[in-house]
């Protein structure tokens, strides 16, 4: 029997849910995290979580597509604001979307990977298509891209800083943010139209 909430009852619960699934992540990790301890600090029934979601790996796509919205609007706002965006600035925004803070998947340690890993992969999160179109449509709002970019090399950069994450506790913390925009500054350097550097 469903539960009688109204329009927004659910609107709140699923967002307090959300909210709970990124804090959860950072304290638990992503594989640790089970639907019965995600609807205790929920303060609702185990039960009631599947009125939300059929399961965690629905949850977890959930928290991942909430998570690209955002960064999906900021594309958006900037286009909006600029026409297209600069280079510079469409960086700037990637740099950002890469930032703890701004990103539960930095969070994740190498098990939540591998959990993601095995969860997902029917909805094709990982495949090669997948990555290829998501970066094909922020490229389509930027501006002063060299015309022989390959988008292989781009992903395999975000891939690299992700990598990166995964092992964060085998890097030297104090300089880590320092070599994410490291790479960073080779994103552009690759993407940028030649004569324009």
């Amino acid at each position: 029997m469903p539960a009688n909430f109204t329009e927004e009852q659910r609107k709140v619960i699923r967002n307090s849910l959300l909210t709970i699934g990124y804090d959860l992540i950072r304290e638990v990790g992503l594989k640790k995290m089970k639907v019965s301890l995600i609807a205790e600090r929920a303060e609702i029934a185990t039960g009631t979580f599947y009125h939300f979601f059929e399961s965690k790996e629905t949850y977890v796509s959930a928290l991942i597509e909430e998570q690209e919205k955002v960064w999906k609007e900021q594309m958006i706002s900037g286009v909006k604001s600029y026409g297209k965006l600069t280079l510079e600035q469409a960086v700037r925004i990637f740099r950002e979307s890469f930032r703890k803070e701004n990103n539960i998947l930095m969070e994740f340690t190498l098990d939540d990977w591998v959990w993601l890993k095995s969860h997902r992969t029917k909805d094709g999160l990982f495949s090669k298509e997948h990555d290829e179109l998501e970066v094909q449509q922020y490229l389509a709002c930027i501006d002063g891209i060299r015309p022989d970019l390959d988008i292989r090399i781009i992903i395999n950069f975000f891939k690299t800083i992700y990598s990166m994450a995964q092992n964060r506790d085998t890097f030297i913390d104090e300089v880590f943010e320092t070599n994410v925009d490291m790479i960073f500054e080779c994103i552009y350097n690759y993407m940028v139209i030649q004569d324009e550097k």
